[in-house]
């Protein structure tokens, strides 16, 4: 059998076990460290930096925390100091803390999150919020407009100019 008509295989250059893992050890160390700084978050940062932001990971030695918004972003990157000396009481040492911004949506409300509720709420809606038919245009418009000039403010606005 001729070799060039066989199929090439791409060859990755293995690495011993030893350093898989020794490195899948050093993960795991990081990922205890992240939960124990989990655990102790609310007094680490205090309840009010505590709803605003969160720790996602730790990567050599490098924490890395999410924010919601540029004020607190702000805040911690002022005292952050202060928070990996705190860090450190509880046995870990960390050479950074990087903070990043998070635009995550925190809504308690999970009906306001609802499509068909939102959108049965929407003031374009006609047969809610106080929404009636304007007799010239046709166009949703609020009673009040309809009440005060007798048509929306669009044709008010057509015929008075």
């Amino acid at each position: 059998m001729d070799k060039k008509y066989l199929p090439i295989v791409n060859r990755r250059n293995p690495h011993p076990l030893k350093n898989c893992l020794d490195n899948f050890k050093k993960a795991w160390e990081d990922l205890d460290k992240l939960s124990k700084i989990n655990e102790d978050w609310k007094d680490l940062i205090g309840l009010e930096l505590f709803q605003e932001c969160k720790p996602l990971n730790i990567e050599n030695k490098i924490l890395t925390i999410a924010v919601n918004h540029p004020q607190w972003r702000q805040a911690l990157i002022f005292n952050k100091h202060k928070l990996k000396e705190r860090i450190e009481k509880i046995g870990i040492t960390l050479k950074e803390i990087k903070i990043i911004q998070n635009y995550e949506i925190k809504n308690k409300n999970i009906k306001a999150t609802n499509a068909k509720i939102v959108w049965a709420k929407h003031p374009s809606r006609i047969n809610q919020n106080n929404m009636c038919i304007c007799t010239l245009c046709n166009s949703p418009t609020p009673k009040g407009e309809i009440k005060r000039w007798g048509k929306c403010s669009f044709c008010w606005r057509k015929i008075n100019n």
